[in-house]
């Protein structure tokens, strides 16, 4: 039986909740807090998804200036996936709320490979219906509350519904490191994607805080003719990596990240 009642609606991050709360929509709003755009997939859809966290604190455990970093992200990644669960498990309608990120695709593909036959999906998309991009990229968090306030989401066809499944059965089988965008389609590549532009950065820039190193390369990729949006956590792990195999030093700074010293 089809589920009743109000939609879940579901976005990627806190700022994109935040402001989809501005718009007093029927139903909750839930973050979803993850990034599909990097690491393994076999089993980030299951409940004990040990590679999928273990890539996580990989990341988390290179940044001991946020101390509790990993588990703050721990506790707001269990609620969003036990009230998702609970979603799935009772057929509520859910809302998924996207902009052309390489996460919400393939964010949109888990939902739709894990959603009951009949439960109500519905897709809420950005791209071409609101003024706020950036150099073709969309995303909730970049727009205001007014662009999105007059939208209608779709409801998903069986047939897309499909061909979304397979595409995240895909992917859980593939991915691995980075996921970008090519001509259109999805590519992963290996987890050190940034390295060389962070060492070409350093050796243009010289010795600099690493988050300063971190914001250039991250501006950027924002503005290459194709965003491509990469978090700075990611990138401070990068720089972790590459300090461990010698290509570069870190610096502790008593009151946040390291500095970057070349070699």
């Amino acid at each position: 039986m089809t589920s009743s009642g109000q939609a879940l609606h579901v976005v990627q991050g806190d700022a994109a909740a935040a402001l989809l709360r501005q718009l007093a929509l029927a139903g909750e709003v839930l973050t979803f807090a993850e990034d599909f755009s990097h690491g393994p997939l076999a089993d980030a859809d299951t409940m004990d998804p040990q590679l999928r966290m273990a890539w996580w604190n990989r990341i988390w455990w290179s940044q001991p200036w946020w101390p509790d970093i990993d588990q703050q992200f721990q506790l707001a990644w269990w609620q969003c996936r036990k009230r998702l669960f609970r979603a799935l498990s009772e057929r509520q309608p859910l809302c998924i709320w996207l902009g052309n990120t390489v996460h919400d695709q393939l964010m949109l593909a888990m939902l739709a490979a894990n959603a009951h036959a009949d439960q109500l999906l519905m897709v809420q998309e950005l791209a071409g219906q609101v003024t706020s991009c950036h150099n073709g990229c969309y995303a909730v968090a970049m727009c205001h509350a007014a662009e999105l306030q007059p939208l209608s989401a779709r409801l998903l066809p069986a047939a897309e519904r499909a061909r979304l499944a397979a595409t995240w059965s895909h992917w859980q089988q593939h991915a691995q490191g980075w996921r970008g965008l090519m001509n259109g389609q999805l590519h992963d590549y290996p987890a050190d994607h940034f390295d060389a532009r962070l060492l070409a950065l350093l050796r243009q820039e010289g010795a600099q805080p690493a988050a300063r190193l971190v914001g250039l390369l991250m501006g950027q990729l924002m503005a290459q003719p194709i965003a491509e949006l990469v978090g700075d956590s990611y990138l401070f792990w990068r720089l972790a990596d590459l300090a461990e195999s010698g290509r570069l030093l870190l610096e502790p700074q008593p009151d946040g990240p390291p500095r970057v010293l070349p070699l």
